[in-house]
C-alpha cells in the first residue's frame, strides 16, 4: 500500500489542548502526543472542529460531538458507538506529518 505523507504544522503551532486542521484531516494535542483523525463526522461527512474552551469536536452540518482525544462519538446525530477514523502521526525533527494511506485506484 502506498502511503503519503503531508505537513501538518510545526510541533510548537499545536499547543496542548488545541487542535488544527489540515487536508481532509485534523489534529489535536493532547497532553504532548498529537493524534490525528480524518476530518469527516460519521453522521453524514461533515467538518469537525474543536470547541473553543472545551475538550470537544464538534461537527458544523448537524452538531453531532466527538472526543478528540479517543475520536469516539459522544452525542448528537452520529451513530452510536462510532468514531472518528485515525490518521497515523509521525514527528520528524519539530514537524508534524499526517501519514496517509492511499486508495488502491493510485497503487
Amino acid at each position: 500500500m502506498l502511503q503519503r505523507k503531508i505537513k501538518v504544522c510545526h510541533v510548537n503551532d499545536l499547543a496542548v489542548g488545541r487542535a488544527v486542521s489540515f487536508h481532509n484531516g485534523i489534529a489535536y494535542n493532547d497532553g504532548g502526543e498529537i493524534k490525528g483523525y480524518v476530518n469527516r463526522c460519521t453522521h453524514m461527512g461533515g467538518p469537525v472542529s474543536l470547541v473553543s474552551g472545551r475538550c470537544l469536536f464538534r461537527c458544523g452540518w448537524h452538531q453531532a460531538e466527538f472526543d478528540p482525544k479517543t475520536g469516539m462519538r459522544m452525542s448528537g446525530q452520529a451513530p452510536e458507538g462510532t468514531a472518528l477514523k485515525p490518521i497515523a502521526i509521525e514527528i520528524a525533527g519539530d514537524e508534524v506529518w499526517a501519514v496517509l494511506e492511499l486508495q488502491e485506484e493510485f497503487e
